[in-house]
């Protein structure tokens, strides 16, 4: 049922809106992917230090690699999105003018 709004807004033809929503759903999942990407790695290096066998800590290695290689992607791409907006002269703070009635601001 959450997705709802957003299909009522893709169907309405308002793509800021529809973008706006993709940018607050991005923002918030970029923290809590590096984060689990830095959980990932660590749990690598601790079994690594603690394996008792050889296995165990090409496992571990293993882990690391793939950790590292996640957050590389994750900034990369973040890195990416950002300078792209800035060629494009997106930004992401805007000014909202806000409505008047009989040419009266508060």
């Amino acid at each position: 049922m959450t997705m709802m709004p957003a299909v009522a807004l893709a169907q309405g033809g308002n793509l800021l809106g529809l973008l706006g929503l993709i940018e607050q759903i991005v923002s918030r999942a970029i923290p809590i992917l590096v984060g689990l990407a830095l959980i990932y790695f660590i749990w690598g290096l601790i079994r690594y230090v603690i394996g008792g066998s050889e296995e165990e800590r090409e496992n571990g290695k293993k882990m690391m690699w793939w950790g590292i290689v996640a957050l590389f992607v994750i900034v990369s791409i973040w890195g990416i999105v950002a300078y792209i907006a800035n060629i494009l002269g997106v930004t992401q703070t805007t000014t909202v003018t806000p409505p008047t009635v009989g040419g009266l601001q508060r």
